[in-house]
């Protein structure tokens, strides 16, 4: 009897310690020392009324900025689509939409290019489907026939059946603008409007004024987004369908449209000159363009280019006024690489940009290279920017609003599949100084860069800010070099988002000031890093888990032996009511870092007896997995198996809306 007692003492002990360990929440026990818990680690919105609203803000960010908690959960959700999706631009541009509040979901009932494929095998072949797309634009089509150059004939039949099932794609489509921009083409001259657009390079100057803030309210974006899956669905097909066809003959056909060139090329070198292409299919071989996949005139809003192999040279030139590569102005521009070591180079509005439409750029092999100056790789204003990368050692090189930025009513989503690579927004070269750095002993580039969202703030000007977009870098795996200036790395400002994720391998984080999950004045920051020893090095403030004026700062280390180098405002670093969150979730980690406002901290600052004083600023920091960890000697409150808190920064007068908190377990 005392030996059966003995072991249902065991047994219920046992239970007794799984359910603690079951229950035991780090979190909730670190903010429990400040009187918080998950559900009060928030925004109180109605406090943030105090501070006005603004135009074209996004309920996705108001779910993330009164939800911290949930930001984890809804990036690991998008990148788990991307991992499963990301290959199919229609899934990826119907996603982009959604987040950006204008969704629509073409294709969820009935299916576009089913009727198109019947309408080929029914004998609609090539010439026939640009005799319905000239119909569709009520232009005669009776002189284009004779611009044919090549014989048609050598272009085999399976060719032309893929090209007349994009033309006819491209037929039904062009409506969808004629609809979206209906209502601005009867109050303006949009052939000024788009070249105008274009050289919008800065929503934070006085770059437009009344007119064209007017204009953004004449858009109906959801039709806009429409014909971009409607056409983003046939050239999915074509990109499954083309690989499969033997692709050993030499053969050249073109023909000028009312829409631009149609060019079906196959093996062999090939140059194309910039100008305006409705559609290029090349086979094979090492070519050169100048300019394509890009909309580079209003009304000739359709432009797709799919290269099926050969190591290609896309090289617009750096005083080029033109979109080019993959970049939707207007309308809609498609790129498609399917093999090769490719180089891409273009100035701005390049290589997936959107701006008043859609643009993608595929590359699905291949080391790769990306160099250009502004609003490119992956970048949307006013419009959706894709670039995807299949696999490969490539690098990406940009100065200001690239690698996944995201402004007003834009998104720009970078996902990178595979491969060891490098994500430098530069920072030697100064050509976009920062204000922030002005009087420095080093001058610094505004980056804008890797995962930002940046909005137009206007307060102090005229009041007609324009909250910002999202911008989501994704790289699913290696090992991988992020370098950049200012704003960057997971950062937002004014009303948006920035989230880079990257899911495996040994990386290396470098920037300087708002970067690695930061961000300013109403914005969601987040870096989110799976797995991997990795480096992050913050040189001046406002990183690494950091949130300054109602902004959401958040960075989560999932795995590895890191180590950081951080400046002040880090580790989980609140300013002036804004949220601070870092957590380190396993490893053997090591922390460097002097300044005061860092490793769970908050600072409401400025001068006391404001409304800021009654409003919640927060810093917390976390460190758990049981690893031995290394702080500086200095910050002797954090040890390994400790829990902490720290006043606010100005001790004399402390409050108690200033909540910092920490702890190593």
């Amino acid at each position: 009897m005392r030996q059966r007692f003995s072991i249902i003492v065991l047994i219920f002990l046992a239970l007794t310690i799984t359910a603690n360990a079951q229950t035991f929440d780090p979190l909730e026990q670190v903010l429990a020392q400040v009187g918080l818990d998950r559900e009060t680690l928030t925004f109180d919105l109605y406090d943030m009324s105090n501070y006005g609203g603004d135009e074209f803000v996004l309920p996705l960010f108001n779910l993330m900025q009164q939800r911290p908690l949930k930001i984890p959960y809804y990036t690991d959700f998008y990148l788990d689509f991307l991992d499963k999706s990301g290959a199919k631009m229609q899934d990826v541009i119907s996603f982009a939409s959604r987040r950006i509040d204008e969704g629509s979901r073409r294709g969820l009932i009935g299916n576009n290019l089913d009727t198109l494929l019947a309408k080929v095998d029914r004998g609609v072949g090539l010439l026939a489907a640009i005799d319905t797309l000239h119909a569709r634009l009520g232009v005669s089509a009776d002189d284009w026939r004779n611009s044919s150059t090549g014989d048609l004939n050598g272009v085999p039949p399976r060719v032309q059946k893929i090209a007349a099932v994009i033309i006819l794609a491209e037929a039904e489509v062009v409506r969808w603008p004629k609809l979206a921009f209906c209502k601005a083409e009867q109050e303006y001259n949009m052939d000024s409007m788009f070249t105008r657009a274009l050289g919008i390079l800065s929503w934070e100057d006085d770059s437009y004024d009344e007119g064209f803030y007017d204009f953004v309210h004449k858009i109906d974006w959801k039709y806009l987004y429409a014909g971009a899956q409607d056409l983003a669905e046939a050239v999915d097909w074509a990109i499954d369908t083309l690989p499969k066809l033997p692709h050993n003959s030499d053969y050249e056909f073109a023909v000028t449209t009312a829409l631009g060139h149609v060019v079906l090329n196959g093996k062999g070198k090939h140059t194309y000159p910039a100008d305006d292409y409705l559609l290029i299919i090349d086979a094979a071989g090492d070519d050169l363009y100048s300019g394509a996949a890009a909309n580079r005139t209003y009304g000739k809003n359709i432009a797709v280019l799919i290269d099926l192999a050969g190591n290609d040279k896309y090289l617009a030139p750096d005083d080029s006024t033109f979109a080019s590569f993959g970049a939707g102005v207007f309308g809609y521009g498609f790129l498609a690489d399917l093999a090769g070591n490719d180089t891409y180079h273009g100035a701005y509005w390049s290589q997936g940009a959107g701006l008043f439409g859609v643009g993608c750029l595929y590359d699905f092999a291949g080391d790769d290279s990306y160099t250009s100056h502004a609003v490119s790789q992956a970048a949307g204003a006013f419009g959706i920017g894709c670039l995807y990368d299949g696999g490969g050692k490539d690098t990406y090189h940009a100065y200001l609003m690239a690698q996944a930025f995201g402004s007003t009513k834009g998104i720009g989503i970078l996902h990178d599949v595979s491969g060891d690579d490098k994500y430098i927004a530069e920072d030697d070269d100064l050509r976009y100084p920062s204000s922030q750095t002005r009087n420095r002993d080093r001058e610094h580039n505004d980056s804008m860069a890797q995962g930002v969202g940046f909005g137009l703030r206007r307060d102090f000007i005229d009041g007609h800010s324009l909250a910002g977009g999202i911008g989501l870098l994704y790289d699913a795996a290696g090992d991988d070099r992020y370098s950049a200036g200012l704003f960057a790395q997971g950062c937002a400002y004014w009303y948006a988002i920035g989230i880079l994720a990257d899911r495996a391998g040994r990386d290396e984080y470098t920037g300087t000031w708002y970067v690695q999950g930061a961000g300013a004045h109403f914005g969601v920051g987040y870096l989110n890093d799976k797995a991997g020893n990795d480096k992050y090095d913050a040189e001046i403030n406002m990183a690494i888990g950091a949130g300054h004026d109602f902004t959401v700062g958040m960075f989560i280390d999932e795995s590895g032996d890191d180590i950081y180098r951080a400046p002040n405002l880090s580790l989980g670093g609140g300013n002036a009511n804004g949220i601070g969150f870092f957590w380190d979730k396993q490893g053997n980690d090591r922390y460097t870092v002097s300044a005061a406002t860092t490793l769970g901290r908050a600072n409401v600052g400025g001068l006391r007896g404001g409304l800021r004083d009654s409003i919640l600023t927060v810093g917390v920091f976390l460190d758990t997995g049981g690893g031995l960890d290394s702080y500086p000697v200095d910050k002797n409150f954090a040890k390994n198996n400790t829990m902490w808190t720290q006043p606010g920064t100005n001790t004399d007068i402390p409050l108690n809306t200033e909540k910092g908190c920490g702890g190593d377990f």
